[in-house]
């Protein structure tokens, strides 16, 4: 033990040397300051008791939002922790109250004083967050890790199938998965997660939940004079094939406007730029003033938080990271509020949705530039249509219902049996049927 220990902390100095360059360069950039020392493990002194729950970015944070929702209402604590600043920004705003700060680096320095300082209970980690440091360090803490809406896309799964050697002893300490699909459930397996410690939950995303978004005032009069196109979660590339969409949707005679959501809204200037190069017309959504939106001009949402209200505003939705092989994003949320959604072939990372959604006929895969600028067309020609497909398609999700419910009975199964002293009834009865 004593032998185990002082490696444990030789190779902690030895990462901590190593990664000392990178700290000085933080330290000198601004823009990489800031939540330094939360990266560091300075995180908010809670009371102990805590369900810690993590996620990797926007999307992890808004999956998870049913689950905290109900997990409050429960009358639990909950402490999120986010990778990037636009995950955090999106939970703050999402849920001011709630503590949420970003995660700390996966070295055994920072996670070990970021526990020290949240105490959880449990840690809950979102999807494929298997941070080998984090998890060790939890399990020697007592706390066990579950993870929820696990998912080991066809991409990722082959290089974790190579670094299973590697990966083994991580998944080992995982006190319970509760997968996606039952696909997800056996490729967990596959790696060496004991099979009697894997469910099949659901996905978080395809829970419709209860919150409905509603969209600001200003955003509001400044579409009300034109059919709207909402190309969301972009990548570069595809800005500019949606701009000659917006090109031929025109040249038909539509009176149809573009909004414009970068994936990552750090890139709001060069798509700007990308814009005034076609001469068109441009409003970001940070410096709007009782703008209307007129054919064919073009909203940049430079925003957080606000793409899921716009899609309920739109005729037709893309989005992106689909045209260019990143993968894909969250095709589910226009369809949560009720827009028929289209999406390149790089779907691989929302396989399950697609299928979803191409069964319920709210889902279309467009294989390049001239496809989409066909489907956003016929969408607009036949608003009947589009309005069916996007009920269709809401009703689907509506089956999917559940998953939340589900993983908060999973969360209680493998909390601690001290934790009852502060789980209501509700959370904790599920806990007797074990898993």
């Amino acid at each position: 033990m004593l032998l185990r220990r002082s490696v444990r902390h030789g190779i902690a100095l030895l990462t901590a040397i190593a990664g000392l360059p990178l700290l000085l360069v933080a330290l000198l950039r601004p823009g990489w300051r800031v939540g330094l020392a939360e990266r560091l493990g300075s995180v908010e002194q809670l009371e102990p008791g805590s369900i810690w729950i993590h996620g990797a970015s926007v999307g992890e944070a808004l999956a998870a939002l049913p689950l905290i929702e109900r997990l409050r209402a429960s009358g639990c604590r909950v402490f999120v922790s986010l990778a990037t600043r636009s995950g955090r920004e999106v939970m703050r705003r999402a849920m001011p109250d709630l503590p949420c700060a970003l995660a700390p680096l996966d070295h055994p320095w920072s996670v070990r004083r970021a526990l020290a300082r949240v105490r959880p209970e449990i840690l809950v980690l979102v999807e494929t967050e298997l941070w080998p440091c984090w998890i060790a360090a939890a399990r020697r803490g007592g706390v066990p890790v579950v993870v929820v809406s696990g998912r080991l896309s066809d991409r990722s799964f082959p290089r974790y199938q190579r670094l299973r050697w590697l990966l083994g002893p991580t998944l080992a300490r995982l006190d319970a998965v509760g997968a996606r699909t039952q696909v997800d459930a056996e490729r967990f397996i596959a790696l060496g997660v004991d099979s009697e410690r894997v469910s099949v939950t659901g996905d978080l995303k395809l829970d419709p939940g209860d919150g409905v978004a509603h969209l600001a005032t200003d955003l509001v009069r400044a579409l009300s004079e034109v059919m709207v196109f909402v190309a969301g979660s972009t990548h570069e590339g595809e800005e500019r094939t949606a701009l000659r969409v917006l090109e031929h949707c025109e040249a038909e005679g539509f009176p149809v406007g573009l909004v414009l959501a970068p994936r990552h809204p750090e890139r709001a200037d060069a798509v700007e730029r990308e814009v005034a190069e076609t001469g068109r017309r441009l409003q970001r959504r940070s410096t709007l003033a009782g703008d209307v939106l007129a054919t064919g001009d073009v909203l940049l949402l430079d925003s957080i938080g606000e793409l899921a209200a716009l899609y309920a505003t739109a005729a037709v939705s893309f989005v992106g990271g689909s045209l260019v092989p990143v993968g894909g994003h969250n095709v589910l949320e226009p369809v949560f509020a009720g827009c028929p959604v289209l999406y390149g072939p790089h779907f691989e990372n929302v396989r399950a949705s697609v299928e979803l959604l191409e069964e319920s006929g709210a889902g279309r895969c467009v294989a390049d530039e001239k496809e989409l600028a066909r489907a956003v067309e016929e969408a607009l020609a036949d608003p009947e249509r589009r309005r069916t497909r996007g009920a269709e398609g809401r009703a689907a999700l509506e089956l999917h219902r559940g998953s939340a419910e589900r993983t908060m009975a999973l969360i209680a199964s493998r909390l601690p049996p001290e934790a009852s002293r502060w789980a209501p009834a509700t959370l904790s009865s599920s806990r007797d049927g074990g898993d």
